[in-house]
């Protein structure tokens, strides 16, 4: 019995560590945006705007994905030959699928209805947003626009408009995370025409505030679904 209590008691204590071992996202832009993403190591790396530009490898991806789309309707049509074997009709099947006693319930209550579940949903979003950014920690945000066209004073306007733009959305990101180390430099290059933005974020959150974020926004979901 003491052993099991042990084991039962280690279970939670490591559960519970890992619960505050932060997840970590790593975004960094060049010449590409790639996103790192890592929960006591790295485990995920993302070229997110990378193309595929070999033909060979292009042809096998379409291949894969046309061979994928004739499994998929194959498997369609044995599904329907089963159950007109039992003498089902598969397009009033599907239709029964489709009426969904929840959406009934929803076009049932009309216009008002909507509109309430609609903001009721809203109020939720908003909830777990504000509980997971008001644990997010933004450990580094960095970056640097050097911002350069062919036109002097097009340069001088591209930098103007882009100062009104991000220094109010940096103001407004530390107003809503827990913490925000950052350094932004842009500057107006005259003797280049091509802008050129480097930028990098290192974030971290520990997976029990998402966790709570996200059952408590269940909660609350169920909620508005039973009224």
């Amino acid at each position: 019995m003491n052993v099991f209590l042990l084991i039962l008691a280690g279970i939670i204590i490591l559960i519970l560590l890992l619960l505050f071992c932060p997840f970590v996202i790593k975004i960094r832009f060049e010449d590409e945006v790639k996103l790192k993403v890592g929960y006591l190591f790295p485990v995920l790396t993302i070229r997110l705007d990378k193309q595929e530009t070999d033909p060979e490898k292009l042809k096998k991806a379409e291949e894969k994905k046309h061979k994928k789309e004739e499994k998929k309707q194959r498997k369609e049509e044995k599904r329907k030959e089963k159950l007109r074997k039992k003498g089902i009709d598969p397009d009033q099947e599907k239709e029964e699928k489709k009426q969904n006693p929840l959406l009934q319930q929803i076009k049932s209550k009309g216009l008002e209805g909507i509109i309430e579940l609609l903001k009721e949903l809203v109020r939720i979003l908003g909830y777990l947003m504000k509980k997971i950014t008001d644990h997010l920690v933004i450990s580094q945000m960095d970056l640097q626009l050097d911002i350069a066209t062919e036109d002097a004073a097009q340069t001088a306007l591209n930098c103007g408009y882009a100062c009104s733009t991000v220094f109010p959305l940096i103001s407004f990101i530390e107003q809503h995370v827990k913490k925000c180390r950052h350094r932004e430099q842009i500057i107006p290059v005259f003797t280049k025409t091509e802008t050129k933005v480097h930028f990098l974020l290192k974030a971290r959150i520990m997976p029990f505030f998402i966790l709570s974020g996200a059952l408590g926004s269940l909660i609350k979901a169920l909620k508005a679904l039973a009224k």
